[in-house]
């Protein structure tokens, strides 16, 4: 998870679950004991807020946070990194408590107060302190649990309660949330069916921020975007992991260079996310975002099978910096530009089908990607334009409706296999 924060959880329960007894030694007023032991918590509950402070500010531009998170470790007793100020607070903490005989429901009521009194500003930090005061208090499951969202219940209170693995069912309905859904951990989200749960957002910036090491599962719902300020569905960093299956993401808008993505894979050019394919997709609709179904960014690999980029503002699927992956049996309808690939991206698109829209297919800079079957209809400026010094492989592709059908600028220099579209030659 996030650095400081990381340090004490594995100290779940020490608080909350351990029994209080007296230990030999002078004996001290009633008074004077309690006293020390509010004093305890007290300062457990200021060494939380210290952490949480240093989590606060804004999300990037496009929703993503600055900096890369630390796993959440598991949620059994670790002494590592004791000489964290939290952790201290904690040791210290559990030492006045078996040492005074401190009452527990006391003691338990003063922590939660000073929890209680913690303000947080921004996503982030709102989502560590609801995350350590879960840990604190005893709240959070040691073991891998599914737990159903209840009416009435607050979405960021028990998404902070589900454990690393596991899994939080939202029913049929519509989940309205107004903040930010952070997800520090690899949980799953699954609803009753894309048609039939709806996670419909106010949020600024994100509906759903992936801030977690672990997998993260997104499975039978949409997510919505619904509010007035600028926001993208969902956003994941250069360490998430994510999957998408049987779900919906859709009404992203963008403003001043702000949000518009359904899903945006955030990573600078030189991030580093590993060979394996860190998000999967299947079965899946992007619709109606203001800027891109999905846009994957840094050395992001994905795998899309079956799924759907219909109605987006600028593009259905955005490769960008250096990405790769493939994308077999998807349909792109109606955007304005189906499948862009820029940077030195180099995904492969497998048995595709797009109509309508401006470009089905267009490539620039150093991009190169292999095409092997796309069916493409109903294009009003061009099926494919191959821009900048984009090379790859173009082969299997069918033009029908179109004003131009292949169309190759003079830097680009992709080998063509068999297409049954006119080849034209673009400028620079």
């Amino acid at each position: 998870m996030l650095p400081r924060a990381a340090a004490v959880l594995g100290l779940v329960g020490v608080l909350s679950g351990c029994t209080a007894a007296e230990t030999p030694g002078p004996t001290p007023t009633e008074d004077t004991r309690v006293a020390e032991c509010d004093a305890a918590a007290a300062a457990v509950s200021d060494a939380v807020a210290d952490v949480v402070a240093g989590y606060e500010g804004p999300l990037g531009p496009d929703g993503s946070m600055t900096a890369a998170p630390e796993p959440l470790p598991s949620a059994t007793p670790d002494t590592e990194g004791a000489g964290d100020p939290l952790s201290a607070a904690v040791a210290a903490a559990r030492e006045t408590r078996e040492r005074l005989g401190c009452d527990a429901d006391r003691f338990e009521d003063q922590l939660q107060t000073g929890l209680d009194q913690v303000r947080p500003e921004g996503s982030i930090a709102t989502a560590v302190w609801r995350r350590v005061s879960a840990t604190l208090l005893g709240r959070i499951p040691a073991d891998t649990t599914e737990r159903t969202l209840e009416t009435g219940e607050d979405l960021a209170e028990v998404v902070a309660q589900i454990p690393e693995g596991g899994t939080l069912v939202l029913p049929a309905g519509t989940v309205e949330a107004d903040d930010t859904v952070v997800l520090l951990d690899g949980v799953t989200l699954r609803g009753a069916g894309r048609d039939a749960t709806v996670l419909r957002s106010s949020a600024s910036d994100a509906a759903v921020l992936i801030a977690a090491t672990g997998l993260v599962q997104v499975v039978d719902m949409t997510v919505e975007v619904a509010g007035p300020d600028p926001a993208s569905a969902v956003v994941a960093g250069p360490w998430a992991s994510l999957v998408l299956r049987g779900a919906r993401v859709a009404g992203a808008t963008i403003a001043d260079g702000i949000g518009g993505a359904g899903v945006y894979l955030s990573a600078g050019a030189d991030d580093v996310t590993g060979e394996q394919t860190t998000l999967e997709v299947t079965d899946t609709l992007f619709e109606r975002n203001a800027w891109a179904g999905l846009a994957v960014t840094g050395r992001h690999r994905v795998s899309i099978e079956a799924s759907r980029f219909a109605g987006n503002g600028e593009v259905g699927l955005l490769f960008m910096d250096a990405t790769s992956g493939s994308v077999r049996s998807s349909t792109f309808a109606d955007n304005t530009v189906g499948v862009a690939i820029a940077g030195t991206s180099s995904p492969t698109l497998l048995s595709t089908t797009a109509s309508g829209g401006s470009v089905a297919l267009q490539t620039d800079d150093s991009a190169a990607p292999t095409v092997d079957g796309m069916d493409i209809g109903g294009a009003t400026t061009a099926a494919v334009i191959l821009g900048g010094e984009s090379g790859g492989w173009i082969g299997g592709v069918a033009c029908h409706d179109v004003p131009f059908g292949i169309v190759v600028s003079s830097g680009a220099a992709p080998t063509m296999g068999p297409n049954s579209c006119a080849l034209s030659q673009g400028g620079s």
